[in-house]
């Protein structure tokens, strides 16, 4: 069976890090807990279509691990990325949250190359937690439509499953 996985979070959450680790830890008990050690684990860091059809024509009994970005879902709904291979194989969709404590993700942006620092003063605590939301409703909005949660993950400091995620409808 082929499942396609979103690894959803907001920048600095680590969604490639998460990515590579659990290619690099196939039997690991985080890997155990989704159910994903018994397949082949198949990372794509950026999102293509046309790479994504051809896993899926190719490939038996995979979980294919796609690095989300914003414009992956942007703010048009039914014409994002996620729904268009929802539409192709409507079974196989699953989302994986990454959540990291605030304070954490804060410093994790500063380090990455890309972070502007002269806007560090717009960027506030209210900002990144209104960021948040956007992102959770996004999730949200899947869910209702047939996605599945395979988790949501604290990935401050490690991986550990939430037991009781807020994203579950």
């Amino acid at each position: 069976m082929i499942k396609i996985v979103w690894v959803i979070g907001q920048s600095a959450a680590g969604k490639e890090t998460f990515i590579k680790y659990a290619v690099d830890n196939p039997d690991s008990e985080l890997i155990r807990q989704l159910k994903y050690n018994n397949s082949k684990i198949i990372p794509l860091l950026d999102y293509k279509k046309d790479e994504v059809l051809n896993l899926i024509s190719k490939e038996t009994n995979a979980v294919i691990l796609i690095k989300w970005q914003h414009y992956n879902t942007g703010y048009d709904f039914a014409k994002s990325d996620l729904s268009e291979l929802k539409a192709i194989i409507p079974t196989a969709n699953e989302i994986i949250c990454l959540s990291v404590e605030s304070d954490t993700l804060y410093a994790r942006l500063f380090k990455k190359p890309w972070f502007d620092k002269n806007e560090a003063a717009n960027f506030t605590q209210e900002k990144m937690n209104n960021v948040v939301e956007i992102m959770r409703n996004n999730i949200r909005k899947y869910l209702s439509i047939g996605f599945a949660l395979a988790a949501e993950i604290d990935a401050t400091d490690g991986y550990k499953i939430i037991e009781h995620s807020l994203l579950k409808i």
